[in-house]
């Protein structure tokens, strides 16, 4: 068993010139005794230093976890979400080539007990694009091909969302007129409009 009670010096009478060898083992013995004492004790306040430091790192580790799993949970509303679209088919009318991109937002709103999640948006052709934007949140702009990966945005019970669409009319060159449809697609999480679709119709001319 490790002796932690600090070693009491030795004594002896005598000239200090007149040292016996027994003497002097016995104070080598005890000089070695008080290192071994010493690293011991140093050893032992390192630990509990450690110690402490991983307690208070994995209690801030903890209560951060915690924290956030509390926010997520004040977040978010259980119940079934249910989807409704302001029109889901808006004509634009007459549109000319040369008068710019046709731009038009349809609200998505959340009618249900539990939260929407939008969990993807593509469009029907290159020359349409859509963002949405739900608060002070704005997707990133989707469109027929290489779409955001790993998206996705709650609408809440009772909130409003906006999806921006826009259209380009040039975007065919002079082979691009006449009546078009041009269609938005919707993935969500509503157990009964699992994809919904928005339609936008123009006549586009030279």
């Amino acid at each position: 068993m490790e002796n932690n009670q600090p070693i009491p010096p030795l004594s002896y009478s005598g000239n200090l010139g007149q040292i016996t060898k027994k003497e002097k083992y016995l104070l080598k013995k005890q000089k070695k005794d008080q290192e071994r004492f010493s690293k011991a004790r140093r050893k032992k306040i390192k630990k509990i230093i450690i110690s402490s430091l991983a307690i208070l790192i994995m209690g801030g580790i903890v209560f951060g976890l915690v924290s956030y799993f509390s926010r997520e949970k004040e977040e978010t509303h259980s119940g079934i979400p249910k989807i409704e679209i302001d029109v889901l088919e808006y004509d634009v009318g007459t549109v000319s080539m040369a008068d710019g991109l046709v731009k038009h937002t349809y609200e998505i709103k959340n009618i249900g007990e539990g939260d929407l999640k939008i969990n993807g948006i593509r469009t029907s052709c290159m020359c349409t694009t859509a963002r949405l934007k739900v608060g002070d949140k704005e997707s990133g702009e989707f469109g027929m091909h290489s779409n955001p990966a790993f998206w996705s945005q709650k609408i809440a019970p009772g909130e409003t969302g906006y999806l921006k669409v826009v259209f380009d009319p040039a975007f065919h060159g002079p082979d691009g007129t006449g009546s078009i449809i041009r269609a938005v697609y919707l993935s969500t999480d509503d157990p009964d409009n699992k994809e919904v679709e928005v339609r936008l119709i123009v006549n586009v001319i030279k």
